[in-house]
């Protein structure tokens, strides 16, 4: 796992120290720990953008089996998300279209920042 990480980046990133690198849409965790950080972050931050973002989390073991599992999911999530123009107002059908067909659990909430 730990060389295949080195290929992707260079060192473990914490969201509270790269959330300033640009505007989001979408912000996927992997761990439910992770998920309630961002979230604990964006409700502590100021707002200063008011614009929505949505956080969502799949659950992922962390081993090479699973992770290119929840690499497949996540890219076929986010192309969902990003086919709908309106993915807040369809985000419930789309979470329940996606946790019926893979029979996985999706955690997610809809913030601002």
């Amino acid at each position: 796992m730990l060389k295949r990480n080195l290929s992707v980046k260079l060192a473990p990133q914490r969201w509270q120290d790269n959330a300033g690198d640009g505007v989001f849409d979408v912000v996927m965790t992997f761990e439910e720990k992770v998920f309630d950080s961002v979230l604990e972050d964006l409700n502590n931050r100021e707002q200063s953008l008011m614009k929505t973002i949505l956080v969502m989390n799949l659950e992922v073991k962390d081993n090479h089996e699973e992770a290119a599992i929840g690499g497949r999911l996540a890219l076929e999530l986010c192309q969902e998300i990003e086919g709908n123009e309106t993915w807040e107002d369809s985000i419930d059908d789309i979470v329940a279209g996606f946790e019926k067909q893979h029979r996985r659990k999706l955690v997610y909430s809809i913030s601002f920042y």
